[in-house]
């Protein structure tokens, strides 16, 4: 009875480091402001800037082989549905779609329509969007003790943005927001396992940056807003 009663406190004992040891996943995201729809107040739909993002591309060497497949630049792709989907949600916006017109273009003509008439319904634009990725990259970092370890996975990236007047070519704005994500994980004698590597991070700093630089987008549209009202 008394090794039984040893064998129980001893797994009792286990559990507990096991659960006070489990790995601390947490993900850091370098944004002040979560949503930038909560900066700024949101316009009419008459008053409201129509935009399209004509590019946005990763110009950085980093993914250019495991990132890239035959349909073209993933990263890109996943920054500028993220930049259109901030647009929508500061509600001062209106999105028309450009860079998969040809696949709008396949479905109308699949419906019937003819060419001029399916140009002569898209919307025109006051302002073509062109940005990139300029920096991305990732680093691991860890430490040891006498007890345990922890590792911890950054990435960071910053991205740009210019706005122009498809008129006359002019651009008339640009900013840029720079934004990172971690993910660490601890075991401690033994307990707790090692974090793998996590392909999510890039995709998590890049989110970071475009709300970061659509905040500074909407701070400037609302101080301008602001400086119309006192004249």
């Amino acid at each position: 009875m008394k090794n039984r009663a040893f064998v129980f406190v001893f797994i009792f004992a286990l559990t507990l480091i096991n659960i006070s040891c489990a790995p601390e996943r947490a993900i850091h995201e370098d944004v002040i402001d979560k949503g930038p729809s909560v900066t700024v107040r949101p316009l009419p739909m008459a008053d409201r800037i129509t935009v399209a993002i004509a590019r946005f591309s990763n110009e950085t060497h980093y993914g250019s082989g495991l990132f890239r497949d035959e349909y073209g630049d993933r990263i890109g792709k996943q920054a500028s549905d993220s930049l259109a989907r901030q647009l929508l949600a500061t509600q001062r916006f209106i999105v028309v779609e450009r860079q998969d017109i040809d696949r709008l273009q396949a479905e109308a003509e699949l419906m019937g329509e003819e060419i001029d008439q399916f140009r002569s319904q898209l919307k025109g634009v006051d302002a073509l969007i062109l940005g990139s990725v300029v920096e991305l990259g990732r680093e691991t970092t860890g430490k040891s003790w006498m007890v345990g370890a922890s590792k911890t996975q950054r990435a960071r990236a910053r991205v740009v943005l210019r706005m122009v007047d498809p008129h006359s070519g002019e651009v008339f704005y640009a900013t840029d927001g720079s934004g990172d994500a971690t993910l660490t994980s601890k075991n401690t004698l033994g307990f707790g396992g090692q974090a793998g590597f996590d392909s999510t991070l890039e995709g998590k700093a890049i989110e970071a940056a475009i709300v970061n630089m659509m905040n500074n987008v909407t701070a400037t549209l609302e101080t301008h807003g602001r400086a119309s009202q006192t004249r």
